[in-house]
């Protein structure tokens, strides 16, 4: 179904993303492609629909080289969930839901229908939740209309990028078992980015464990824990990776990719408006290179925003830590003071991902869940 073929992707800088994936992903099956923060796995996600070209190699999708077909009607063919969910906010839950059959120029009783027909599959009574605006919802339900839409044409593939990552431990835990009981009854093919291990063992049929651009080892969940290949995957999916962690491990496994990230001649309005779309309080500014530029937050971009300016001069450079010192606790005591992300930057200040409370609240229920079991 989905196949590639010595794959690679190398940026304008040189920075090698993805380096020689051969991969063949069968018809219905769910593969979870996993690994630490810039390891390729969104990358890889992104060159199934052409949001990022690959470098050399082929990628097929149902038998066609993807560069043979015109990047549109590519990308209307497969489904896409991303964890920011991007309803249209002046759209009804049904018209976002139809967005892409009315693109396939389906017919308004065939719209409807299937509109219906997806709420009652997610257990959203149509009669009650069709005509809602998405700031009608909670999170837990704007990302479920996010999937609902991703289905609306029927498509065969379906890419999600980190679909629950922002959602509390409750909700993400409902939404995950929502998603298998779909997948019972859909048999789509799947392909789910996530950088949680247990999201990963809960959901795929394979999962693909990358790091630095390559693949350490592409098995069944049950394989991954009673045969890895070595000590990397050894540590990365563990039972100890999560029972030996204390206040001072390091804080690379809870790494995240931010709710948004913007160049720093962005114009201040634009990151407005693109945040109370949403949902974030801030955005990590990063130049073409990766270097961080600072952190932005609300009030300051709305200062900038009235007089035109530009997102760079509305960023807080206090705000940070550098990976290969800080721990846990650091990341802890500084959510603690502020709800706020913590941007993670390497030793040249090149930016890495963000910290959030959800990720120590992911990890600490990972933990007891253990625990327990």
């Amino acid at each position: 179904m989905v196949i590639f073929e010595n794959v690679r992707k190398v940026y304008d800088d040189g920075t090698v993303a993805v380096n020689n994936l051969n991969l063949e992903i069968k018809e219905g099956e769910f593969v979870v492609l996993i690994g630490p923060s810039g390891c390729g796995k969104t990358t890889t996600l992104k060159m199934v629909n052409r949001l990022e070209e690959c470098t050399a190699g082929k990628i097929y999708v149902d038998g066609n080289d993807i560069t043979t077909v015109d990047p549109v009607k590519l990308r209307r063919g497969i489904g896409y969930v991303i964890q920011q969910i991007a309803l249209m906010p002046h759209l009804s839950v049904a018209e976002n839901i139809g967005i892409v059959p009315r693109l396939h120029k389906w017919e308004k009783n065939k719209i409807d229908k299937r509109v219906d027909e997806l709420l009652e599959m997610a257990g959203l009574n149509p009669a009650q939740y069709k005509y809602r605006l998405p700031d009608q919802l909670s999170g837990g339900q704007q990302q479920r209309i996010g999937v609902l839409r991703a289905l609306a044409v029927e498509p065969r593939v379906v890419l999600m990028d980190e679909p629950f990552g922002a959602l509390d431990p409750i909700s993400r835990d409902r939404l995950q078992n929502e998603l298998l009981e779909l997948q019972k009854k859909l048999k789509k093919t799947i392909i789910f980015v996530t950088h949680d291990i247990d999201e990963a063992l809960k959901l795929a049929d394979r999962i693909v464990i990358m790091r630095q651009g390559r693949v350490e080892q592409i098995d069944t969940p049950s394989e991954l824990k009673n045969n890895p290949v070595n000590d990397f995957v050894k540590a990365f999916i563990g039972e100890e990776r999560l029972a030996k962690i204390s206040p001072e491990a390091p804080i690379d496994i809870i790494i995240e990719e931010p709710g948004l990230k913007v160049l720093p001649d962005t114009k201040a309005s634009l990151v407005l408006n693109h945040l109370e779309d949403i949902g974030p309080e801030s955005a990590q500014v990063v130049d073409r290179n990766g270097k961080w530029l600072g952190m932005a937050i609300v009030p300051d971009i709305k200062k900038v925003a009235k007089l035109g300016g530009y997102i760079k001069e509305a960023v807080r450079l206090e705000r940070k830590l550098y990976i290969e010192e800080a721990t846990l606790r650091d990341a802890a005591e500084m959510l603690a003071d502020r709800d706020l992300p913590v941007p993670i930057l390497d030793e040249n200040n090149i930016f890495l991902g963000v910290v959030t409370h959800n990720g120590i609240a992911r990890l600490t229920i990972s933990r007891l869940q253990r625990k327990i079991s």
